[in-house]
């Protein structure tokens, strides 16, 4: 039998082995926690390194669809402007046909009016009989009264000649005016066919456009999507690979550091399921604009308009002027003013326009310089009315309500700048 104290020497051994597997199992386990998450790491980079090739190469086509974005909506304002001349032309055409007409039924009846004399005069001439002239010469009647007789008959002989001259006359213009009746009556007939060929096309280039639309937004929103959560997910897993290393490096810490990372997933769970729950809801207007300009004569400067004029569409006002947007980074500097496709947009005083084109970011943007330094910016117009130079007035109508520039929602995006810097329009408004 063996002394105790050697017994205690081998207990103490024994003892010894076990409390450092005890110590070292853990670690064990991190290590291959570790080797999981990092090979997961690896794979997820591979796949956020490819994902983000193709949203570089579709950023590629993205700005190609762009240009043709553009040149398709500067096409629909163009169409749009020509039907609005189409229309001016067969306004002006159907007056033009309508006062030619009272001109030929006025006339019809100025040559009714002249066969009616012209015949009582003939039935006059028959009633007396033939041969006036050579009885008054052959009934030996008085030489002076003879000459007298025979001056009436050639003045009543020159009148009816002059009467007959007349009635040809009003018969060709008669003719004349049932030509240019026929006339007009086809140019109307082919403006109203230009017209619907240019609503035609027009229709044609605005579906075409949306589908454009509405396909490269779709793929750029899921790519940025996939894209956010990928990185959210690297750095999760970056972040647990930092925390699993000081792990393996003392004891103490990885305990606390496992706490962190339990509080961490579960704030990030609830933020997830924050964002999942308030995800994919329309957005909701801030306030809602009812009035718009009306015509009024002011000669005043337009700094003392202040707190009278009207924006320049009435429809849902979507955010607050210098709030942020949403991703962050920037600001608004103006309102988006959600309204229906087409609708009038005015201006909201009288000024001269300084620009009116396609711009990146903004579509067909229209620009009016009010003077003192003030310009109202008017912007995602399907069409323009103005061209630059011209001179509006308040509430004339200067563009038609679009998406243009990539807008996903239907409305007008509105500044208002005073030394190119903007302004709140809502100070400047009833």
């Amino acid at each position: 039998m063996k002394p105790w104290f050697v017994l205690s020497k081998s207990l103490a051994a024994a003892f010894r082995r076990l409390l450092l597997l005890a110590l070292c199992w853990p670690l064990c386990v991190g290590a291959n926690q570790v080797d999981r998450t990092q090979s997961e790491l690896k794979a997820l980079k591979q796949r956020l390194d490819t994902l983000q090739q193709e949203f570089r190469k579709t950023q590629t086509h993205r700005k190609e669809a762009v240009d043709e974005l553009r040149q398709s909506e500067q096409a629909i304002s163009s169409g749009v402007r020509q039907l609005r001349q189409l229309d001016g032309e067969r306004e002006r055409t159907r007056d033009e046909l309508l006062t030619l007409q009272q001109q030929a039924d006025a006339t019809a009846a100025s040559i009714r009016q002249q066969q009616t004399h012209l015949a009582q005069a003939l039935r006059s001439a028959y009633q007396r009989g033939q041969g006036d002239a050579l009885k008054l010469m052959l009934n030996g009647a008085d030489p002076n009264q003879l000459a007298r007789d025979l001056r009436y008959l050639s003045h009543v002989s020159r009148a009816q000649h002059e009467q007959i001259e007349a009635l040809r006359a009003e018969l060709a213009q008669l003719a004349a005016l049932q030509q240019a009746v026929s006339e007009k009556s086809t140019e109307l007939s082919q403006l109203q066919a230009a017209r619907e060929s240019e609503n035609r096309q027009l229709l044609s280039e605005k579906r075409a456009r949306e589908q454009l639309l509405s396909k490269l937004s779709a793929q750029i929103q899921q790519q940025q999507r996939e894209i956010s959560t990928l990185k959210r997910d690297e750095r999760s897993l970056t972040q647990l690979v930092q925390r699993l290393n000081r792990v393996m490096a003392q004891q103490a810490a990885r305990e606390a550091a496992r706490a962190r990372a339990a509080q961490q997933a579960n704030k990030a769970q609830k933020s997830q399921q924050a964002a999942k729950s308030t995800g994919g809801q329309p957005r909701k207007a801030v306030a809602v604009n009812t009035e718009t300009p009306v015509a009024f004569n002011s000669g005043r400067p337009f700094s003392s308009l202040k707190g009278s004029l009207r924006l320049p569409v009435a429809g849902e006002l979507m955010n607050r002027f210098g709030a942020p947007r949403e991703g962050g980074g920037v600001s608004w500097k103006g309102l988006f003013i959600r309204a229906g496709q087409g609708v009038a947009v005015k201006a909201i005083a009288a000024g001269q326009v300084v620009f009116a084109e396609w711009l990146r970011g903004f579509g067909n943007l229209i620009i009016v310089d009010h003077g003192e330094g003030y310009m109202s910016l008017y912007s995602n117009n399907e069409s323009l009315y103005k061209q630059v130079g011209e001179r509006v007035q308040p509430g004339d109508p200067i563009a038609a309500v679009g998406n243009s520039g990539g807008q996903p929602d239907t409305g007008l995006y509105f500044e208002m700048r005073h030394q190119s810097r903007p302004v709140n329009p809502l100070l400047w408004v009833k």
